[in-house]
């Protein structure tokens, strides 16, 4: 409302007015609303204009976002301070014996601002301060905190020395009032860039080249929408519209949830944690993904199994590289008897094959290529994959098992050789046939594992440890299955057979 609310019970006038709806997560309330404490309707009039010049200047400094304050603005902020218990101590509102007891500790750290002596001052006014600048509606960047909490710690001296005087009956006004400057009307903001911030988040969360290589263009298109880069700008009303114009373009529900608006909040979560920005525009908003119906299961068929095993075992007919035709003829046996994901296998080294306590492994670890735990483990290599001869195709490599980094052509950080082993893959499955796209043609591996490994008897917790799954519980994720425990294990998951022929079956290429 524009002018005063008479509350029609008692009389009363008061200040309401409805939140814009940029600020409606900022702010924690639809309407923001307090009493005039008045039912005289000039004197109304005159305490609305007042309260509603106030609401004004916070809403402006909450769309400002976090605020880098200059040496004039830290000042002034401390005038405040200074002003608000000039205010209380002139009515009697102090403690003479308090305000003496809390100068020592104020001057200690006036004198030296050491985090002994910073955390002493906050206990005592740290709340205060807080409070102040809610109600102002700042919030203050990290690098300017500390040369505020110094100026202020020097005003509360000020007003605490002015106290003693109003003891003794002495009100004249303090000389020293006026040193302090008057808060500048127009909040200054701290621009934001997208591409500095998405790098900084980058490389402080370790992100992966490939989800760098993903964010960054679903990021691209939000900085298209708002028609800005600066992320202190963008409102929760933004994010929503860029949401809606996503869906619009025909992009899949799924893709907007866990590509496009996953970037952004895990991007502006990150700069809120480290106050950059006052809050999350993300927060609070959802994007519904209706799963489509399920006409089968994720793992492979018997038959579709034993179609990719016996293409596997087949002489690769065509142009192939010597290493992609091993991969045709390893990685799918590899997968089948670990579990693993593909590219946790296309990027498998020498020295990745090991030998330890009598127990034949190989290690998954991020020192290779990616591993989306971010952790290494241990897989048992099932004695039938020996028998058939990997261990002495191993022997043949130098380094990596499935592609030649002196001979591979493309590939990057964000894009490996191995990932590009594993695309191929999955394309020469779907041309033997495997078109049903309710299965994926390298995932499917993971899903036909765990069920296989669930026939033969073994234990659910040992095949989370082969596939790197986390424990189900807390008190689960305690300890650990050694390599030897989880290859006597491995003995009970049922061998793969086919039906032994001498000729060469012909398949795609």
């Amino acid at each position: 409302m524009s002018r005063p609310w008479p509350h029609p019970k008692t009389g009363v006038f008061w200040f309401r007015r409805r939140v814009p709806k940029d600020l409606l997560a900022l702010v924690g309330r639809r309407e923001e609303k307090a009493s005039l404490a008045t039912k005289d309707v000039g004197e109304a009039k005159r305490r609305h204009a007042a309260h509603a010049a106030q609401v004004e200047a916070r809403w402006a400094n909450l769309r400002a976002g976090v605020r880098r304050l200059n040496l004039l603005e830290v000042n002034a902020i401390a005038g405040e301070v200074y002003d608000d218990l000039i205010a209380k101590f002139q009515v009697g509102r102090f403690s003479p014996v308090y305000n003496l007891a809390t100068t020592g500790i104020i001057e200690r750290f006036v004198e030296d601002t050491g985090s002994t002596n910073r955390e002493a001052f906050l206990r005592l006014y740290g709340p205060e301060i807080d409070g102040h600048l809610a109600r102002k509606g700042l919030v203050v960047d990290p690098e300017t905190r500390g040369s505020l909490e110094y100026a202020i710690a020097k005003a509360i001296l000020q007003a605490n020395t002015q106290s003693l005087k109003y003891l003794d009956g002495d009100f004249s006004p303090d000389p020293m009032a006026g040193r302090f400057p008057k808060m500048p009307a127009k909040p200054v903001t701290v621009a934001l860039p997208l591409d500095e911030w998405f790098s900084k988040y980058a490389e402080a969360s370790k992100l992966s080249a490939s989800t760098r290589k993903r964010w960054r263009p679903a990021l691209a298109t939000l900085e298209a929408s708002v028609g800005h880069d600066d992320l202190a700008r963008v409102t929760p009303d933004n994010i929503a519209d860029w949401v809606d114009a996503l869906a619009t373009d025909g992009r899949a529900d799924k893709t907007i949830r866990d590509v496009y608006l996953a970037s952004a909040k895990a991007l502006f979560g990150w700069m809120l944690g480290k106050r950059k920005i006052a809050a999350n525009p993300c927060a609070g908003l959802r994007v519904k993904v209706v799963e489509g119906p399920v006409l089968r299961e994720r793992f492979f068929t018997e038959a579709e199994i034993t179609t990719i095993l016996a293409a596997s075992l087949a002489s690769q007919r065509g142009r192939l590289s010597a290493e992609h035709a091993a991969a045709r003829r390893w990685v799918p046996w590899l997968c089948a008897y670990s579990g693993a994901r593909v590219g946790e296998v296309t990027q498998l080294r020498r020295e990745d094959i090991r030998f330890e306590g009598g127990v034949r492994f190989f290690r998954i670890t991020p020192e290779a290529g990616t591993v989306k735990t971010k952790r290494f483990r241990d897989v048992p290599i099932h004695p039938h994959l020996i028998e058939m001869g990997f261990l002495d195709y191993v022997d043949t490599r130098s380094k990596e098992l499935f592609f030649d980094k002196a001979r591979g052509r493309g590939g990057s950080d964000a894009n490996p050789l191995s990932k590009k082993v594993g695309e191929r893959l999955a394309a020469w499955v779907r041309k033997l046939g495997i078109t049903d796209v309710g299965v994926d043609p390298n995932h499917g591996w993971r899903h036909s594992f765990k069920t296989r490994g669930r026939q033969g008897g073994m234990r659910d917790s040992v095949l989370d440890a082969i596939q790197g799954h986390a424990p189900d519980t807390e008190g689960r994720k305690y300890g650990g299955f050694t390599v030897r425990v989880m290859a006597s294990e491995m003995e009970l998951f049922p061998r793969y057979t086919l039906a032994h022929t001498d000729r060469e079956a012909e398949v795609p290429v």
